[in-house]
């Protein structure tokens, strides 16, 4: 049951991950200017990763505040899921060109969310840690999101990336889904679109 409302805890708060995509698409749209945004939050995130692995204080203000949501793998010092995820998206603008970068990281942030949120309450054949119905979940969301905000992408091209996307995260390799999946979903609409 804890493990439930952490990772409900957790997968809501990763939603909020959307503000990202949306804000290279509204607000900061020159790439250089949207690298610098992100790479200062990142340089941000590493700060909070070090002071709380090596000062008691801001340990203590992690464990009354976050443990509840952490993993153990976090709460024993390993890097959280919001500094792969900016991690993921400074890679993931750097390597992939605009609309496909915006799509891959919309991806990320909602199909990742329903994925996990569908399959916990709706556990349906279990692969691995992970479930179909949590999969199927993350592909449809995936395409949902893709087509309402597509920049002028095919179906197709949506589809590819919605898939890749589901394969990466349902994939039991080691790779942080946050940086995982936009790069490996937002390369395959890329290349499917050079393609066909």
């Amino acid at each position: 049951k804890r493990t439930e409302i952490r990772e409900f805890y957790r997968k809501i708060i990763h939603l909020f991950n959307i503000i990202v995509p949306l804000s290279h698409v509204y607000f900061i749209k020159d790439k250089m200017d949207m690298l610098i945004f992100i790479s200062l939050i990142l340089i941000c995130c590493f700060f909070v990763e070090i002071l709380r692995n090596q000062y008691s204080f801001f340990y203590n203000i992690f464990k009354k505040y976050l443990h509840f949501m952490m993993r153990d793998y976090e709460k024993k010092g390993g890097i959280t899921g919001a500094t792969w995820f900016f991690a993921g998206s400074l890679l993931t603008i750097i390597l992939i060109p605009k609309p496909y970068c915006i799509v891959a990281l919309l991806f990320v942030a909602v199909g990742d969310t329903f994925a996990a949120l569908i399959g916990m309450n709706y556990p349906f054949i279990k692969i691995g840690r992970k479930t179909l119905s949590g999969s199927i979940a993350c592909f449809v969301t995936c395409c949902i999101i893709g087509l309402l905000f597509s920049y002028e992408l095919s179906a197709t091209t949506i589809m590819i990336g919605a898939l890749i996307a589901t394969i990466t995260e349902l994939s039991l390799v080691g790779i942080n889904d946050n940086l995982s999946i936009p790069i490996f979903s937002g390369l395959s609409m890329y290349f499917s679109n050079v393609v066909i």
